[in-house]
């Protein structure tokens, strides 16, 4: 057996995806892939079901992007037959039966395919014709796809534009054959109804109960996405803790400050009461960066906190109709409010 699974990938170094059977032990023989790696399973799973290969060198290589071919292949013979082609064309099979299901290809066989690309393809193989978000949308509803922001079922936690990888390409694969689609459907000519598509599930609130009784909902949301978003996790000299005045940092004392206002409704104001503290200055940024505003000039903001400890000036930034004023404090040097308004 050893010796036929060398053949078999050697022969595989233009396709790398195969319609052979390989056995499962196959996946943990990569010399890429590991089993703390989040893809291991999947990649047992697929080389076990005969779906794809690896590389002549013995690699998987799963971070490297995937072509529209390569993609192609992967979706079409995980049901259907089909054999590659001879020499350079070995693609011309699946491209052949892409015209015939009337899947949206764009015949640039060499270059990279995005998320996005992969989405509308999939939908048509369901028998559907969305595009754009409106694919995006039918797959995240059906269950024949997952995002990349982990517990955010959306549009753009969905990251259409990022390309596809090939670990996320038989992810890709096994969510859709467990996701229910049992056979490739031919795509409608016109477009389907977006009346009639689904509706992404509504994402589930963080229950008040995990933050101080008497957290604002809104405070108890912000505080959940800083820790979804690895903002807490990225500060570990702070201890980050909710209330009704929103959320702090400490280092022993409160070092900066999200501020709710129950006026607004909204987080609306950062305080860092030690602005010199390491780290002081980048959760600020991380933090308004969490409220949706842009940060485009990171390395202005941070030279702006620096200054006032020592000017009285407040510095103003503007963009995409958000306001974010750096207001030195009138007579304490170490505190720093920051101000947002929201377009």
């Amino acid at each position: 057996m050893i010796m036929k699974k060398s053949v078999l990938i050697s022969s595989l170094a233009v396709g790398l995806f195969t319609t052979s059977v390989v056995p499962a032990l196959a996946a943990v023989n990569f010399t890429d892939v590991k089993k703390s790696d989040w893809f291991y399973d999947v990649v047992e799973w697929s080389v076990d079901k005969g779906i794809v290969s690896g590389y002549p060198d013995g690699t998987f290589k799963p971070n490297n992007s995937l072509s529209e071919q390569e993609f192609l292949k992967l979706l079409v013979t995980a049901y259907e037959p089909i054999e590659p082609g001879q020499g350079a064309n070995w693609a011309d099979p699946y491209y052949e039966f892409a015209k015939k299901m009337n899947y949206p290809v764009s015949g640039n066989r060499n270059v990279a395919i995005s998320r996005g690309a992969v989405a509308e393809i999939v939908a048509g193989a369901a028998g559907v014709n969305y595009q754009g978000d409106n694919a995006v949308i039918y797959l995240l509803s059906k269950g024949l796809a997952k995002g990349k922001v982990a517990g955010e079922i959306s549009v753009s936690g969905y990251k259409a534009k990022d390309l596809l990888s090939r670990a996320e390409s038989v992810q890709f694969i096994r969510n859709v054959k467990e996701g229910g689609l049992s056979e490739l459907s031919k795509r409608p000519a016109s477009g389907s109804a977006t009346s009639q598509l689904p509706q992404l599930p509504e994402a589930p609130k963080p229950p008040v109960a995990q933050v101080p009784a008497g957290t604002p909902q809104v405070v108890a949301d912000y505080f959940n996405k800083l820790i979804t978003d690895g903002v807490v996790g990225k500060y570990p000299q702070f201890e980050a803790k909710a209330g009704s005045g929103g959320v702090t940092m400490f280092e022993g004392k409160a070092v900066a400050s999200v501020v709710y206002s129950k006026t607004n409704d909204q987080m609306n104001q950062v305080i860092l009461w030690k602005n010199e503290a390491k780290g002081a200055a980048d959760f600020a940024i991380d933090a308004i960066k969490a409220m949706g505003a842009p940060m485009t000039k990171e390395a202005d903001f941070k030279k702006a906190i620096t200054n006032s400890r020592t000017s009285t000036d407040e510095v103003e930034f503007r963009g995409s109709g958000w306001t974010i004023k750096v207001i030195p404090h009138p007579v304490a040097t170490d505190t720093t409010y920051i101000e947002i308004w929201r377009p």
